[in-house]
């Protein structure tokens, strides 16, 4: 496998006004909820609570379920169906604890990196399956193909299809017809599916925002990890959830409870009151990312970058100038010349098709992407 770049240590070499790399919103923490847990705080609600989470938070969750995804979770079912984690990274660890230790999952090329490391740092092991590189498209035979053939062998049989909409890097939202046909993979080989909705609300384009699990008959087979790190700016408080049918959720549960505890517990209460607070809140933050998608794409557009039309708006995919075929050495320029880094495409992939494309992380304040868009015209102009 070749050497991929490292998004962490690009991060750390680029100044923070040109740091396009890392995938965090950096925009300022919601005023209400600052206050809320500067209060929880200071009230001394600073100790142990349950594995599965704060009861509070977790009827606020399960109202959001509802609302935005039309999937009513049953917050007094024991098993537990809904419990908060440690971040949606938390929740993947747990997965990969309980299902996945000598086994595989399938991924999506281009993928998330935390996706593979995760998975191999608990046992496990993870087999690609690389999308069109330009529509980011597949074919539901080629894919029940790919799954068969990795489900029937002896060492690290397939047990689930790993399913990241809107997608990190490439900010894909799949279609309906795209999810149906995992969901029929899925069912026709008895496959789970791990399905990460971190981006769900980043949704611009015509395709809305399908939770897999909404599906038929896909509850009963689906895991279902979120997080409130990017759409509450809040990635250091280490918040997130999973739910699904109660069977599927109590081990995870048992795994966190061991390896975490429980979550942070002023956190947790202070998002419990303000989560649901404003039935504008969401709309806005779509709104708000719309703007940022539009505003620099028709710059870097200008500049020679193709944008692919994702449907979402917290990164930008994109092939960098024609005149440049190595996204690495074009990001290293890019930091020298400019103080600007992105994240080049083969971060994310094993395959050769995606050494030209950069993810670009627009989740900054305006005034520093209008800053960071001016540094690359003075370096591609």
């Amino acid at each position: 496998m070749k050497v991929k770049p490292d998004i962490r240590a690009i991060t750390r070499l680029v100044p923070r006004e040109g740091n396009l790399v890392q995938g965090q919103s950096e925009l300022p923490i919601d005023p209400q909820l600052a206050a809320e847990a500067a209060a929880i705080i200071a009230a001394s609600q600073n100790h142990y609570g349950g594995s599965e989470g704060d009861a509070n938070l977790r009827k606020a969750v399960a109202a959001k379920i509802a609302k935005y995804n039309s999937i009513e979770v049953d917050v007094d079912a024991r098993p537990f169906e809904l419990m908060i984690t440690n971040g949606g990274t938390g929740a993947l660890i747990g997965i990969a604890h309980s299902y996945l230790r000598g086994k595989s999952a399938l991924v999506f090329e281009p993928y998330y990196p935390y996706h593979r490391r995760i998975l191999e740092e608990f046992g496990s092991k993870t087999e690609t399956f690389e999308l069109d590189a330009a529509t980011l498209g597949f074919e539901e035979g080629a894919l029940l193909a790919r799954c068969r053939e990795l489900k029937d062998r002896a060492e690290f049989p397939l047990t689930a299809i790993i399913v990241c909409s809107p997608a990190n890097p490439s900010g894909k939202v799949m279609s309906q017809t795209e999810l149906e046909a995992v969901a029929d993979v899925a069912k026709e080989l008895d496959l789970l599916v791990i399905s990460d909705e971190v981006y769900e609300h980043y949704v611009t384009g015509e395709n809305p925002h399908t939770p897999i699990a909404s599906l038929p008959d896909m509850w009963e087979r689906t895991i279902t990890v979120n997080s409130f790190s990017k759409s509450w700016n809040i990635s250091g408080w280490r918040l997130g959830y999973v739910y699904g049918k109660g069977d599927l959720i109590a081990p995870i549960n048992n795994a966190a409870n061991v390896i975490y505890v429980c979550p942070a517990t002023p956190l947790q209460a202070a998002l419990s009151r303000t989560l649901m607070s404003d039935d504008t809140y969401y709309t806005r933050l779509r709104d708000k990312f719309d703007g940022k998608r539009i505003a620099t794409s028709e710059i870097l557009t200008s500049l020679g970058f193709d944008i692919y039309n994702s449907g979402s708006a917290f990164y930008l995919w994109a092939r960098i100038p024609e005149q440049y075929n190595d996204a690495i050495t074009f990001n290293e320029m890019l930091m020298r010349d400019a103080g600007v880094g992105m994240t080049p495409g083969s971060a994310f992939a094993d395959g050769d098709d995606w050494d030209a494309m950069v993810r670009i992380c627009i989740a900054r304040e305006d005034t520093m992407l209008e800053g960071a868009m001016e540094k690359l015209r003075g370096v591609l102009s």
